[in-house]
């Protein structure tokens, strides 16, 4: 009766350690800290009165490129800034949860002001989108608007560019595939 006991409790404490030991949390896979710390937003222009900051957003980040080209990232995985929506690489080994959107934005568009997405085709963008079982990343494809809504852009600064976003996203309905619709106030440092 001690020997059938003694295999019974190897396998348990095995199955313990392998149920255990492949499992990571959020932060050993892709997530980091919030870029959006009081000292990183604090030479930003505040968006509009009113406007509640964008749901489930961990970070914003804004780059000019050489030609002026204004690329905006937000996201609800902390990540460096920077880092644009299909440079988030999907974790094999854990599992995430959790949403990357980039617009690269025309030097022409790159100012305060209102850009309607459906009427820009040459505002490029992309994103990264992950479940607890599922992933994605997709893109601007043959000249076809890819994002839905507008970007109110307030303030284009040195430092940061902060704005409203309304109704943004990629229209799809799936949550996967088409990512999450976004609305609200954001504060992008410049990276």
């Amino acid at each position: 009766m001690k020997t059938l006991h003694s295999p019974l409790i190897r396998v348990a404490c095995m199955l313990l350690v392998i149920s255990t030991g492949f499992a990571c949390d959020l932060p050993e896979c892709i997530d980091g800290p919030s870029n959006l710390t009081p000292e990183a937003v604090a030479e930003c222009v505040a968006p509009p009165a009113g406007t509640d900051p964008i749901a489930e957003l961990k970070s914003a980040g804004a780059t000019l490129r050489g030609d002026g080209t204004l690329v905006l990232t937000w996201s609800s995985f902390g990540l460096q800034c920077g880092t644009s929506a299909e440079q988030v690489p999907y974790p094999e080994d854990c599992h995430a949860k959790g949403w990357a959107l980039t617009a690269e934005i025309p030097p022409e568009l790159a100012v305060a002001g209102i850009i309607e997405l459906a009427e820009h085709p040459e505002v490029l963008g992309s994103m990264t989108v992950m479940t607890k079982n599922a992933g994605g990343s997709s893109g601007s494809h043959d000249g076809e608007p890819f994002f839905v809504g507008s970007i109110e852009l307030v303030d284009v600064g040195e430092a940061c560019v902060s704005g409203v976003l309304h109704g943004f996203g990629t229209g799809n309905p799936d949550p996967t595939l088409g990512g999450p619709e976004l609305e609200g106030s954001f504060m992008a440092p410049r990276c």
